[in-house]
């Protein structure tokens, strides 16, 4: 296979720059399209089982899917519009509907609890099959206005809609162990929703639909028996709004697997097509130019405004010099040179002649020559296993191979100076956002994201000071605080496109880049346009087919489809009083001051159940912050978030334990905690004493595992730890070293433990052991009391950042709205910069005050 074509392009220095990666385009690989292909390719139906809403907006709707493996359900709970606390940022408190994506064929039960636990949100409990929560808000500036036209008898402005280009805009899809919903990991292989992300694109796809039919049922409300329906080419014009911000790049940083994963397929379908004698033919170029005169009518309609990215007419006149040369093709008159094929010799003079964003585009068009091998590449590759190993056994020069190969890029990579480069990453009290700012503005905030520059240069020195003959163990037990930094060297030492090959500390680094590249690349979304560098806004869906449209629809030509909508006559209608006196002019967009709501750190008294099933990754989440308020070091809490699962994985009353350490050590009103203290360790020869210093277990547990796991030899090391409370983590120690096939036997137990530690003999064996556990936690979860989890839960909320008027201010494109008179300003803007911005909540709440007035 010829693959000198794309040396440019499969170079990870090119490939994981972040300019790149905000190119990259939205394609057959993307959840959303590859969603689309997966229900038009298995025939799915849906349909409308319930929708009673009032005049008002209030009421409630549910559909059913039918798949060739199962059915799902999706229940919507809507209520008119508010405007206390409305905004498109986390921070939020007002959603004009709510709902769920549950497994199966809901039961009334189901219906029941959901409606009762989601207005409770991150107090609520998901049922056991549920896979999605979901929230969105109406685009009021349009959704009055496509009821209005309806009620009338008549099509909506177009030109109005398209640029809006949604009547509903998603504020969240939570799913993946999230307010206890079911685990990626327990869905099964041959499920309907198995691929990533797909579960939150049919939320997605059925919000729209939601959004339709609920304009239209208002309408009809509005004028009976003469209100007009959307016609097709309108409503196809109509997508699910989304907007995205810090998250997405936080994101970008903490799932690498994640992230390798959708550009290893990318480039693997790419090659493939581009390397295929079989495509070299005269069909398929006249097929490809078809496509490119799809994209090029697209692209010149979008009125779309970019500010970090390329204008849609340059991605224009890029597409267009491409096609000349794909029309050479087709006649024979433009061909690669020996071993390569006339379309590698495209994409590569692309690589150097046209914009990225063109170059990409170009590439999301040749996935669509190779339909068939792209979706089986989409069913293997997009099932990834995202568990980081460490193993503590490894000698230390394995790792030091890597940096110099793998992270060379890290260590020679120029650095802003230090004032210049003081970016932190941390998430606020208020509603666990996403923030980011000066470091000198929030001197306490815990970051978030790591610093592989800085980091892996002091991965290097340490490795430095440390003999050949020294394990990956010793160095975390010499050095804490890289444990983490050497986990995802060692993890992601076979994947090339993990991370970003800059430092996202810098104070000029651009956001967009990499939150573009989540939004467009691996969700999918179209028409993505940037704010404040910072902020993304798009269109999921748009152009998509609807339900009653997937017979027949197309998943290579539904997308980047411009079509002039049919617009017909309008008929006269009987309107409603209360519609008829809503045409007074319109009132001007609230501008009321969010107010966020701080987490407590103190658990209610009384809990609404008995027990709670805590899910592997919501204790995930929750143990990152609580080691961090327990003063864990940076580039350490991570691994004892890890160890902690194990350990109750192990031990299942270590649970407890883990709620009543947070609850002792964390200060309940303050946030604060005693100093974290490393271990001491003392080795005579086969054998080591190490000293606790008066800790839990559950604080040092992770470096235990790497002190231990270190010096596992065949021949028995005699082991004490000394000033120890073990709160029943000896379990998880013991689990955690069989993950690398080490032997931890422990004779005596208590404050002091003393036993042995050797590298097993039958190391798969114990593999397999700690592989069982762990994917049984990973799959259903444990069942812990509610006290326990709450405990958990809101002790660990210390660990979150203390929302301050200046934090708010560390968010995406939607400053203006917490700004209070005589506040300062954070240095990342200019008071003149943010008002000459538009706000897009703004206008997406045009019509609040007027509909507030009139009800």
């Amino acid at each position: 296979m010829a693959r000198r074509q794309l040396i440019s392009i499969e170079d990870p220095f090119l490939v994981m720059d972040p300019r790149n990666l905000g190119a990259m385009q939205p394609n057959r690989l993307s959840a959303s399209r590859s969603f689309i292909a997966k229900m038009i390719r298995e025939q799915w139906k849906i349909e409308r089982e319930v929708f009673d809403v009032d005049i008002r907006g209030n009421g409630q709707a549910r559909y059913s899917v039918s798949t060739p493996n199962g059915s799902l359900t999706f229940l919507a709970f809507m209520q008119e519009p508010s405007g206390e606390n409305r905004t498109g940022r986390i921070i939020g408190t007002s959603w004009d509907m709510v709902g769920a994506l549950l497994d199966g064929v809901a039961t009334a039960d189901d219906v029941k609890k959901t409606s009762e636990e989601l207005p409770r949100l991150y107090e609520g409990r998901a049922t056991s099959n549920t896979l999605v929560w979901f929230r969105s808000n109406q685009s009021l500036r349009i959704f009055r206005e496509v009821r209005e036209a309806l009620a009338h008898g008549r099509q909506p402005d177009t030109d109005a809609l398209r640029k809006v280009g949604y009547l509903m805009r998603n504020t969240g899809l939570d799913g993946n162990g999230t307010f206890g919903t079911m685990p990626f990991a327990a869905i099964p292989e041959n499920h309907p929703l198995k691929t990533s992300y797909h579960a939150q694109m049919l939320s997605a796809y059925l919000m729209r639909e939601l959004s339709v039919d609920l304009v239209e049922e208002l309408a009809k409300l509005d004028a009976p028996g003469t209100a007009a329906q959307l016609v097709p080419s309108v409503k196809r014009q109509i997508g699910v709004g989304n907007g995205s911000a810090l998250g997405l790049a936080m994101l970008f940083y903490n799932r690498p697997i994640m992230v390798n994963a959708y550009i290893s397929a990318y480039l693997k379908v790419i090659d493939h097509v581009l390397a295929d004698q079989a495509l070299d033919t005269s069909g398929t170029y006249q097929q490809l130019e078809q496509h490119l005169n799809r994209a090029i009518t697209y692209r010149s309609f979008l009125k779309t405004s970019y500010r970090f990215f390329t204008s849609n007419m340059e991605i224009v006149g890029d597409l267009r010099r491409i096609r000349a040369k794909v029309r050479a093709a087709a006649r024979g008159e433009f061909s690669g040179l020996e071993g390569e094929t006339s379309l590698g010799r495209i994409y590569r003079e692309a690589i150097t002649q046209a914009s990225k964003e063109a170059l990409h585009s170009f590439g999301t068009l040749l996935l669509e020559l190779a339909p068939d091998y792209c979706d089986s590449v989409a069913r293997e590759e997009l099932q990834f296993d995202e568990q980081l190993a460490l193993d503590p056994t490894a000698p230390v020069a394995v790792l030091a191979d890597l940096v110099e190969s793998r992270y060379r890029w890290a260590l020679d990579f120029p650095l802003n100076d230090k004032q210049h480069a003081d970016r932190v990453w941390y998430q606020s009290r208020a509603a666990e956002e996403p923030r980011s700012g000066p470091r000198e503005e929030v001197p306490e905030a815990h970051e978030l994201v790591q610093n592989y520059p800085l980091q892996i240069r002091s991965l290097w020195h340490a490795i430095k000071s440390l003999t050949e003959i020294d394990t990956v163990g010793k160095l975390v037990e010499v050095k804490p605080e890289l444990e983490y930094i050497a986990r995802l060297v060692m993890a992601l030492q076979q994947r090339p496109y993990a991370t970003s090959y800059v430092d996202p500390h810098d104070a000029d680094f651009v956001p967009v880049w990499v939150i573009r590249f989540v939004n467009s690349f691996i969700h999918g979304l179209d028409r993505t346009e940037d704010h404040m560098g910072r902020d993304v806004r798009g269109l999921i869906f748009e152009s998509a087919p609807y339900r009653e449209e997937l017979p027949t629809a197309d998943a290579a030509t539904w997308w980047w489809n411009y079509e002039k909508p049919a617009v017909p006559a309008a008929l006269v209608a009987s309107v409603h009083p209360a519609l008829q006196a809503s045409e007074a002019p319109r009132a001007k967009p609230v501008q009321s001051v969010l107010t966020p709501i701080q987490t407590p750190l103190d658990p209610p008294a009384a809990h609404a159940t008995e027990f709670i099933d805590m899910k592997f990754r919501e204790l995930r989440l929750m143990a990152g912050r609580a080691y961090q308020a327990l003063n864990l070091p940076e580039g350490s809490w991570q691994g004892a978030r890890e160890f902690v699962a194990v350990a109750i994985a192990a031990d299942f009353d270590c649970a407890d334990a883990y709620g009543d350490l947070l609850i002792r050590s964390i200060d309940g009103q303050s946030g604060t905690a005693q100093p974290w203290l490393p271990p001491i360790t003392v080795s005579r020869g086969h054998e080591i004493t190490i000293d606790n210093r008066e800790q839990s277990l559950l604080l040092t547990g992770h470096l235990l595992v790497n002190i231990l796991g270190g010096r596992a030899t065949r021949t028995p090391v005699r082991v004490r730890i000394e000033n120890a409370t073990s709160d029943h983590a000896v379990a998880g120690i013991q689990l955690e070293l069989k993950r690398y096939g080490v032997e931890f036997e422990v004779a005596e137990s208590g404050e002091s433990i003393s036993g042995s530690v050797s590298a097993s003999a039958k190391p798969d064996e114990l593999k397999t052991q700690y592989a069982e556990i762990k994917e049984q936690f990973l799959e259903q979860g444990q069942r812990v009391s509610a006290r326990t989890f709450w405990n958990i839960y809101y002790r660990a909320s210390a660990g979150l950042d203390v929302d301050t008027p200046i934090s708010r201010q560390h968010t995406g494109g939607t400053v203006l709205e917490v700004l209070r008179p005589g506040e300062q300003i954070t240095k990342q803007f200019s008071l003149e910069e943010l008002q000459l911005l538009s706000d897009p909540d703004d206008m997406d709440n045009q019509n609040l005050a007027e509909i507030l007035a009139n009800r």
